[in-house]
């Protein structure tokens, strides 16, 4: 236990000496765009996040499937996306901490990086969490830039695109729609690239998909202006859920047929 207390004491010290750790930030943009938790259709997102400021001196060494995503410092994340299948997550500190998560395309998941004391530096382990206490504490966290060229997240015009506006004189008024940005997307399309479907909207339905653990990969039925239904699927196999909302104000709709 003494042993334990010079070792704390140390780290305080190294923190108060050297100030906290050195990390590669993303820019602003790129950390209020992650924190929209938009998924992607064909790969899973996977956020791993660092919320205390305990060994904030200390870099700690991810890792996924043995290639180096970043180093974490305190009040940090990663964003990353992920093919869909079985992946190893490590975090090095004076030991190595692993977490098995077995991804599906179009969810995200969450992972705490919990920082422990360790005899001479600092140690963590590796928690998958669900989505209310992720994504609170991703929100109190800046976005680390990913060393991975293959883990990084597409960009968010890549995600969700708007076509340039057309001449639409002498088009037909779907024509039009579609020149501007806002057409009438496939009935069951992700919401996540119907540029109707705004940011806001998006995510009040996606709390709705998850306070009733239905897959968050949200579609569309229609969108008229501010007024969308969209639908779930649910794990029990039985009706989608179905989800109405008015602007980023969403509520569970009667189930269809």
């Amino acid at each position: 236990m003494k042993l334990r207390h010079i070792a704390t004491a140390a780290i305080v010290v190294a923190c108060l000496v050297s100030g906290c750790a050195s990390v590669n930030k993303a820019d602003r943009n790129a950390s209020t765009q992650a924190k929209t938790f938009s998924p992607i259709t064909d790969k899973a997102v996977v956020y791993i996040y660092r919320d205390e400021i305990l060994g904030s001196a200390i870099k700690l060494h991810v890792s996924v499937d043995g290639i180096v995503v970043g180093d974490t410092g305190p009040k940090s994340f990663l964003q990353l996306a992920l093919p869909p299948g079985p992946h190893t997550i490590t975090s090095r500190g004076e030991k190595i901490a692993s977490l098995s998560l077995d991804t599906q395309a179009g969810q995200t998941y969450y992972v705490w990086q919990e920082v422990k004391m360790g005899m001479w530096s600092a140690n963590s382990m590796l928690h998958a969490v669900d989505t209310t206490k992720g994504q609170d504490g991703v929100r109190e966290c800046e976005l680390l830039q990913t060393e991975a060229p293959a883990f990084r997240m597409p960009d968010a015009h890549a995600m969700r695109t708007d076509a340039p506006v057309a001449d639409t004189s002498t088009q037909s008024a779907s024509d039009a729609a579609q020149a501007s940005g806002r057409s009438l997307q496939t009935e069951g399309g992700p919401a996540s690239l119907d540029p109707r479907v705004t940011v806001p909207m998006f995510n009040a339905a996606q709390n709705i998909a998850a306070i009733h653990q239905c897959d968050r990969l949200v579609r569309v039925r229609n969108v008229e202006g501010d007024n969308a239904h969209l639908f779930s699927t649910c794990p029990s196999g039985g009706a989608p859920l179905e989800i109405i909302c008015n602007g980023a104000n969403c509520h569970e709709g009667p189930p269809q047929g």
